[in-house]
């Protein structure tokens, strides 16, 4: 039996048996981990508030060869992001970023880039709620890339040429983005100012991003939507259990 020790954020829990919970968490040592958390909801647990959903909190758990669900132990609580449940469209928003996490994640398999991203993710919207949507954009580029499933948004897919003001951009059935030329107009086209803000996810940080990106439309941030949405449903052949909000209808 291994003793483990690492940071985590609590993505989910579910109610188990008569006083415990099973704990879905991003951990920073192995990924995506399910745990139990044995007598959590008696009145005097020693978890506390540690296993609310995205608390930042310090695991201890015991795991067995051949066993997904480990043994958690201790929970000490980092930082809370307790204020963040109190909107509805936020919490929400959360809930969405949990299930994708999830579904894009293999069990027990560390990823560094990812946990890092999504705590940066998580800092930014501590900062600055308003901008749920253009945080919530942001996470879904990253973790497709991270997954190896973001096509390259700088470069056509086929002849490798720069895109260009003049060339445009064609997302293609195989997720490939295309220019002009080779797509010959087949696929979905992407405008200028979205493609500007596809390639300074690349460049800068969440918060960053925010930052640069309070001048853009309303129409170009329903397109982004429409564009990771179309991304995400062709990756999993469904659209995800809950769907962030925002404005326009999601592509299929």
């Amino acid at each position: 039996m291994a003793i483990v020790e690492t940071e985590a954020l609590v993505l989910r829990t579910y109610n188990f048996a008569e006083a415990d919970k099973i704990v879905v968490s991003l951990t920073h040592a192995a990924g995506v981990v399910r745990g139990v958390a044995k007598g959590c909801r008696k009145l005097k647990s020693r978890f506390g508030s540690a296993l609310e959903p995205f608390t930042l909190s310090r695991f201890t758990y015991y795991e067995k060869e051949n066993q997904e669900l480990v043994s958690l132990r201790q929970a000490e609580i980092v930082k809370s992001h307790f204020a963040l449940s109190s909107q509805p469209e936020t919490l929400t928003g959360l809930a969405y970023m949990s299930d994708l996490i999830i579904e894009f994640s293999p069990p027990h398999e560390s990823n560094d880039n990812l946990y890092r991203m999504v705590k940066a993710c998580l800092d930014a919207l501590s900062q600055s709620p308003a901008d749920l949507q253009l945080i919530l954009r942001y996470f879904e580029i990253w973790l497709l890339k991270l997954q190896g499933y973001l096509p390259d948004v700088r470069y056509c897919g086929q002849c490798h040429q720069e895109f260009n003001d003049t060339s445009g951009a064609f997302l293609n059935f195989d997720l490939l983005l295309r220019c002009r030329r080779c797509s010959q107009g087949q696929g979905s086209s992407l405008s200028r100012k979205l493609q500007a803000q596809l390639r300074a996810t690349q460049k800068l940080a969440p918060q960053s991003f925010v930052h640069a990106s309070h001048e853009v439309t309303e129409t170009v941030i329903c397109e982004f939507a429409e564009f990771t949405h179309q991304l995400i449903g062709r990756v999993l052949e469904r659209q995800p259990r809950l769907r962030s909000t925002f404005q326009g209808p999601i592509a299929s």
